[in-house]
């Protein structure tokens, strides 16, 4: 690998494990809010995952599609993250805005004989990142009044390797890996009316990590030369993680920085193990794509239309075996993409690729008993940034993605919008081999 691409890749490795500057009260339950589980490219089309794979991309949400790796390919992505807060009852509006890097991957032919393709990343699957302010007036008369100062961050990372296989139409992959990460919660108690009684603060920390697995499928039907249907299936088997916790409750102070910094430790309760159980997942979909075929006889593609459907089963959730206010999440997705002309040699932008998307459904969190609705509209762009060749297959492709959306209701009283800039690049191992003649 290029030097400079690997010190790049070193940072982004390295910045993944950071804990992102959001806010988030979302995040507050189970292990954070779900991180999108696609790459730039998919997202482009509304997440479009099960039925997507055109090998200049690691589409690690369907490991079927590793099959159609023809080279080296180096994937990266980061997102800006904007959120706009709004509650009803009191009625108050919070902004914030968190970068942070998707995902890292490379992907490769292990054989291009027998159409058998490997991958391998890290990436986030979800964050925990929130700070949120109550003041309560306490029951007993003549005592203070209190500010109660709830605050979390974390999140589950997952390092992946897979494979995947075609024979014909029919393609099938395997990732395999180690999830891990940690939960930290903290509850502070501030009196507001005195300066004499001390602060407390409650601290809750959790890691866990475990092997995991999970496959997917794909199967194209030829409908003529250039146009055909792919069938796509991609699932998550019941995870249970290993998970210990440890409480400690102390007195604080701020120091002039507004740093907490600790006083005394009232109480360490003794290191606890316990479990973590991740519910199956699984989506299933359809696309119908159109290709041109070039002079060599290679297909490329021009354009392709997909639906999906996504659903987790969230209410068999567990920590430490303590149930949470989660119901199964549901997300229906619809997506394409427009390529006007991938051999164009004299206009630019009909090389360009047009994604678009929306997609829809009801998350796992329950508040007040009602369920929480999401939806979101997703444009994108593949950029090509080497002209197309006919007798290689380097490439060099800057992908953009914007996504707009908002989750919740007045029935929940709190409503999130929320703007997503996804930047990603696909290159090929070739690009960085030095030429021998000029």
């Amino acid at each position: 690998m290029n030097p400079k691409l690997s010190f790049i890749v070193f940072l982004l490795l390295g910045s993944l494990y950071t804990t992102a500057q959001q806010n988030s009260p979302f995040s507050r339950y189970g292990l954070g809010e779900t991180y999108p589980g696609q790459n730039i490219v998919s997202r482009g089309m509304a997440g479009i995952g099960s039925t997507y794979g055109n090998g200049q991309s690691v589409n690690f949400a369907n490991p079927a599609s590793y099959s159609d790796l023809k080279i080296v390919t180096y994937d990266i992505g980061i997102t800006l993250d904007s959120r706009t807060l709004k509650s009803t009852s009191p009625v108050q509006k919070y902004n914030s805005v968190n970068l942070a890097p998707a995902y890292v991957a490379l992907g490769m032919p292990i054989s291009k004989k027998h159409n058998l393709g490997l991958a391998f990343g890290l990436r986030p699957l979800t964050r925990i990142g929130y700070s949120i302010q109550e003041n309560r007036r306490t029951a007993s008369p003549g005592k203070d009044s209190m500010r109660y100062v709830y605050e979390g961050d974390g999140g589950l990372y997952q390092a992946f390797v897979g494979v995947g296989k075609r024979w014909g139409g029919l393609r099938l992959g395997l990732n395999t890996g180690y999830m891990f990460g940690n939960k930290n919660n903290n509850t502070r108690a501030i009196p507001i009316d005195s300066v004499n009684t001390y602060k407390s603060n409650s601290a809750t920390n959790t890691s866990f990590g475990s092997f995991f697995f999970n496959g997917g499928l794909q199967y194209d039907i030829d409908l003529s030369k250039t146009t055909a249907l792919r069938l796509g299936f991609a699932g998550n088997m019941k995870q249970n993680l290993s998970a210990k916790q440890s409480v400690i409750r102390e007195t604080f102070t701020y120091d002039a920085n507004g740093t907490p910094i600790t006083i005394d430790t009232v109480s360490m309760a003794p290191e606890v193990s316990g479990t973590i159980n991740l519910p199956v997942s699984y989506t299933a979909g359809i696309n119908i794509s159109n290709s041109l075929v070039d002079r060599l006889g290679n297909k490329l593609e021009k354009s392709l239309l997909a639906i999906e459907y996504e659903s987790t089963q969230w209410s068999n959730y567990r920590f430490f075996n303590n149930a949470e206010k989660f119901n199964n999440s549901s997300l229906l997705k619809i997506g394409g993409q427009l390529t006007p002309n991938p051999v164009s040699i004299k206009s630019y932008w009909n090389r360009v690729t047009y994604r678009a998307g929306f997609y829809f459904g009801k998350e796992a969190l329950a508040a007040d008993k009602n369920k929480l609705p999401v939806y979101a509209i997703t444009l994108g762009a593949g950029l090509p940034v080497r002209k197309w060749r006919s007798f290689d297959n380097q490439y060099t492709i800057i992908n953009t993605t914007f996504e707009v959306g908002s989750r919740g209701n007045k029935n929940n009283n709190i409503t999130e919008g929320f703007f997503r800039f996804s930047l990603g690049l696909n290159l090929s191992d070739v690009w960085f081999i030095k030429r021998k003649y000029e």
